[in-house]
């Protein structure tokens, strides 16, 4: 894969990663909201939370649709990297940082809107209901 695609994915992982920062901070002002029993705010954050998780979606649609367009050895690759494999070739390290760092942060907001969603709807919360980990 060469440097421009790898400089492109790198630019879309840190777009993404900027949409996850301001996910992350509406979700930990949602938490602050329910401590404070505030409907309004509540409803409100619900709602903004809506805003950078279609930001997120059209980011992941784009970087689908711009892996697809390469050639397939570069394709794989570029999948294997934006899944978490580890770096093979110079020049991969930023990407699969950036990488790393997108999933870490999405996992602490994924705990977090958990812990939210128990707390508001106990066994009725979305995450009872399906049963995931944790």
């Amino acid at each position: 894969m060469d440097e421009a695609t790898l400089k492109q994915l790198l630019l879309q992982a840190r777009k993404q990663y900027i949409k996850l920062l301001e996910f992350f901070d509406l979700t930990q002002q949602l938490g602050q909201a329910v401590d404070r029993k505030d409907e309004v705010s509540v409803q409100m954050l619900l709602h903004m939370r809506e805003d950078p998780v279609k930001d997120l979606k059209e980011l992941e649609a784009q970087i689908h649709s711009g892996v697809l367009k390469l050639p397939e050895e570069d394709a794989i690759r570029a999948h294997q990297l934006l899944t978490g494999s580890p770096p093979e070739k110079e020049g991969e390290e930023a990407l699969c940082g950036q990488i790393a760092q997108n999933r870490r942060l999405l996992e602490r907001a994924q705990e977090l809107d958990r812990r939210i969603s128990l707390r508001i709807d106990g066994r009725h919360s979305f995450y009872s209901k399906f049963r995931t980990s944790k």
